[in-house]
Order: C-alpha cells, then structure tokens, then sequence
C-alpha cells in the first residue's frame, strides 16, 4: 500500500473509525454521570430525610432516653441505606470501567488492524 489513493483512503478509514471511538466515548461517560448523578440524589435524599426525621424527633421526644433511643435507631437506618448507595455506586464504577476497558481494546484492535493492513509484514 503505497499508493496516494490508498494512503488517503487509509486516512479516511481512521478518521471515521476515530470520530466512532469518540462518540462511543463519549455515550459511555454520559451514561456513568447519568447514573452516578441519580446515585447522588439517592444518597442526599437519604441524608435530608434523616434530618428532617431527626428534628421530628427531638421535638417529639418524651425525655433524653427516648430521643437517644430514637436517634440511635435512626442512625442505624441511614448507615444501612448508605451502605446500600455505596455498593451500588462501587457496582456502577466497575460496570463503567468494563465499559472502558472494552472500548480500549476495540479501538486498539481497530488501529492494528488498519495499521498492518497499510504496512503488511512481510
């Protein structure tokens, strides 16, 4: 392949597979913030929740036992749904990084392939 013609249509190939990659790319990164961004309002909604149930609480209380009791149990309800967030957001990141890795091996694989198409080993 060392023609003008090939080499531009070798050329052409690589920029269409690269604006491709780019796009695929960048469909992969808006599907990690759309998820991570709901994953985060989860997690603020957990923490408001919990406040607001705090402040009922104090307000409502009989006595110190009582709040202690009640905050404890609150306290243990908000841990328990964090870590429940935390998981899942540990499963979106590897999910994303799946994603990445697979992305990177084709794109890899693409270029060798064109590349040794235009450069044959003899």
């Amino acid at each position: 392949m060392n023609t003008p013609k090939e080499k531009l249509e070798l050329f052409n190939d690589l920029t269409s597979k690269g604006y491709e990659a780019a796009k695929s790319f960048g469909e992969i990164n808006i599907r990690l913030m759309e998820r991570m961004i709901n994953r985060q309002l989860d997690t603020f909604n957990i923490v408001m929740d919990s406040g607001l149930r705090n402040i009922k609480m104090i307000t409502e209380a009989k006595g110190p036992n009582d709040l202690f009791r009640g905050q404890m149990d609150l306290i243990r309800e908000v841990s328990e749904k964090l870590l429940i967030e935390s998981r899942e957001s540990v499963k979106i990141t590897s999910e994303a990084r799946d994603e990445y890795r697979t992305w990177f091996e084709q794109s890899v694989q693409t270029i060798t392939t064109k590349m040794s198409q235009s450069h044959p080993i003899a």
